[in-house]
């Protein structure tokens, strides 16, 4: 394969270590190997052996003894076996040529003084377009955007959405650097390109690591991430699990040690919805750019009257995420071939594709922990790698997938309150689903009332005097100067801030480990996480002691992977001592 990444200076290139030039060709041999093996192909539609296969790799290195190291073999196996369901198995030769020419993976810019503060991997998809857009206006961040293209038709999209970033926030604020990752005419025998999202990985620490950064950034909703198999068949491989919380983390503990740094691969976005990402570029004034964005998974067949399908499950998840906050002026319906709601879809798999995406969505809007995990038990991989306990994450993830089921479910209550399911045409999503309602003797879906809901837990009150250094919770939970008071003044100060700025309560930021340690004084990352847990116990223990009935109290304090801790928005008011005076 032909491997490049274009607009690094010389300087930057010339200050990576050997072992990073040894990583990128690992990277790309695993993801020849990958795309040159077939998994069986459609043949094989019962997940039997060919879905799960065995490579055994010898290949030559400029760092030989690094990498014939038990932990770093074990990092780097594991990583592709979640990532990819089959078994890597690597032997190390030393290299010939160790100082071979850099030109070789390097595309050079020109020389410049520019530095970005962050590294953004840009797919030029909804998410990865309201990722850049949230770091330079929101966060006042410079970004390197990170773009591999593996379809012609995708390069043009990401350079469009480029300037346009560029002309509307300004030249200085991002810069986009264009990976070539092309096979060989002739070499691709298998197109699941499981092991993409690690070439996409390392392409992006080795740009970080030129411009002296150690942190990654793939920004897509949590939905995706978590990827719960949207029909009965989507299992093992077929289910990406390109930002699965497990497979972030595997990245993060493999790069650390080949950089000999903190280097982490991370997702702010996993705890938003794609309603909640569409709705975010529209409230940070860049709506307009929406209807530029690509999110099709059938690449090769678009068209530019039709550069979306409307049948994929990408083009599913995006349109209810538009119509679900009204947004359906930016991203016009005459944009997909396939209509979400109007249009029969004769192809069975299309037709199954989008009814048990509704289905799920029915069962996520209400659902709560016990369900989720007797349903979709494959979610407990990722409650383990949210930095929570387990039970706080479990029930984090379950809202989560309540806000993403309302928003779909809005979208056909609001088809099917203004016409009857019969009066769509024949295989239409509406008449399929209305079909399915009567089948098992619920008739059609109705619309939603007040009752529909589930009952919103009360809120905790937080009452802190920095006068007299007290803190009441509930007005009769006290803490006086001490770790937990300590915290919680820090965390309670972010939280009038973030309503002072008049934020939506999901979008109040976190603090992160760092940070918060120098808030609080502390030495080190393990710390912080320490004094959050004691006080998440010492909230339990004291509304216990004090008669309050407060449910799950240690979810008052919130730990979101990649973002920090935060006041749960949705369950704490805060307020200064003297508010009520003042008002």
């Amino acid at each position: 394969m032909t491997l490049r990444i274009g607009q690094l200076n010389r300087q930057l290139v010339e200050g990576l270590q050997a072992r990073a030039l040894d990583l990128l060709e690992i990277a790309a041999l695993v993801y020849c190997a990958d795309a040159a093996v077939s998994r069986g192909g459609s043949a094989d539609q019962k997940m039997g052996k060919k879905w799960h296969r065995r490579f055994l790799v010898e290949m030559p290195v400029r760092d030989p003894g690094f990498w014939y190291q038990e932990s770093v073999l074990l990092a780097l196996e594991e990583t592709l076996m979640f990532l990819s369901g089959d078994r890597f198995e690597f032997s190390f030769l030393a290299k010939d040529e160790p100082d071979a020419e850099r030109s070789r993976f390097f595309k050079f810019g020109p020389e410049s003084s520019w530095e970005p503060h962050r590294i953004l991997m840009f797919s030029g998809g909804l998410d990865s377009f309201a990722g850049a857009v949230e770091e330079i206006i929101e966060h006042k961040h410079r970004v390197a955007l990170v773009s591999h293209s593996s379809a012609t038709k995708i390069a043009p999209v990401q350079r469009t959405l480029y300037k346009a970033l560029s002309d509307k926030l300004g030249r200085d604020t991002c810069r986009h650097i264009p990976v070539t990752a092309q096979l060989r005419r002739g070499t691709l025998r298998e197109g699941t390109h499981r092991t993409r999202s690690f070439l996409f990985a390392v392409l992006g620490a080795v740009t970080a690591q030129a411009f002296k950064l150690d942190r990654v950034s793939f920004h897509e909703n949590g939905i995706v991430s978590l990827n719960l198999p949207p029909v009965a068949n989507v299992l093992g491989t077929r289910a990406t699990r390109t930002t699965h919380p497990q497979t972030l983390t595997l990245f993060s503990q493999l790069l650390g040690k080949v950089f000999e740094d903190d280097t982490r691969v991370d997702n702010p976005f996993f705890w938003r919805t794609k309603a909640d990402v569409v709705d975010r570029i529209a409230q940070l004034g860049m709506g307009d750019q929406i209807v530029e964005t690509r999110s099709c998974a059938d690449v090769h067949n678009q068209t530019k009257q039709y550069p979306h399908c409307g049948r994929c499950s990408q083009c599913i998840d995006r349109r209810f995420a538009i119509l679900s906050k009204g947004l359906e002026h930016l991203d016009s319906e005459e944009a997909y071939r396939v209509d979400l709601i109007r249009d029969a879809r004769p192809n069975i798999t299309d037709r199954e594709m989008a009814l048990s995406y509704v289905r799920n969505a029915q069962f996520f809007e209400h659902t709560v922990p016990e369900q989720l995990t007797q349903h979709f038990p494959i979610i407990l991989e990722a409650v383990n790698y949210l930095d929570n306990p387990p039970g706080t994450a479990l029930s984090t993830l379950t809202r989560l997938l309540n806000r993403h089921g309302n928003a779909v479910m809005s979208v056909m209550r609001k088809a099917s309150g203004a016409q009857s399911p019969l009066d769509f045409p024949e295989q239409s999503l509406p008449r399929l689903f209305g079909s399915l309602q009567s089948s098992v003797g619920l008739a059609t879906l109705p619309v939603a009332s007040v009752g529909d809901d589930p009952e919103p837990l009360k809120p905790v009150t937080i009452e802190i005097d920095q006068t007299t250094e007290l803190i009441v919770v509930d007005e009769r939970l006290e803490f006086r100067k001490n770790a937990t008071f300590d915290l919680l003044m820090v965390l309670a100060e972010e939280w009038l801030r973030s309503i002072g700025k008049g934020l939506d309560p999901m979008d109040y930021p976190c603090i992160q480990s760092g940070e918060l340690a120098k808030k609080l004084g502390v030495a080190s990352d393990e710390t912080v996480r320490r004094r959050v847990q004691t006080a998440r116990r010492t909230l339990a223990k004291g509304f216990e002691s004090a008669g309050l009935s407060v449910d799950k109290p240690e979810e008052l304090i919130e730990n979101l992977p990649w973002h920090g801790y935060r006041l749960a928005p949705d369950r704490v008011i805060v307020r200064r001592s003297n508010q009520r005076s003042i008002t």
